[in-house]
């Protein structure tokens, strides 16, 4: 090989891994687990994804999770009392979302 492909190729693999592929969907939830927080409920349809995004609040009264099936948008409340909550939004390439809802005692 000559320097300049290695050049090439040592630039190319780290940019390869920024862009690999989102993390398991299991991983990002077993990092929240460890933390403390415990699954209550997964809602829309599991899919392949790109990224994920996390919603939690310690001051709202309630967290609205949402989610996306076939193009239409659906929505829950959960109140704040007894336990804080947390959505993790998954975003899908067909643009569907799904998302997975934890808590944590208060």
């Amino acid at each position: 090989m000559q320097v300049t492909n290695i050049r090439y190729l040592l630039l190319t693999i780290p940019f390869l891994l920024l862009l690999g592929c989102a993390p398991e969907m299991d991983d990002v939830i077993k990092e929240w687990k460890d933390k403390g927080w415990d699954k209550v409920s997964t809602l829309g349809v599991v899919d392949q994804f790109n990224r994920h995004s996390i919603l939690m609040s310690e001051k709202a009264q309630a967290i609205e999770a949402s989610w996306i099936v076939n193009g239409r948008r659906k929505t829950k409340l959960y109140e704040q009392g007894t336990y804080y909550f947390l959505v993790i939004r998954f975003f899908c390439k067909n643009n569907d979302e799904f998302a997975v809802v934890m808590k944590k005692r208060k």
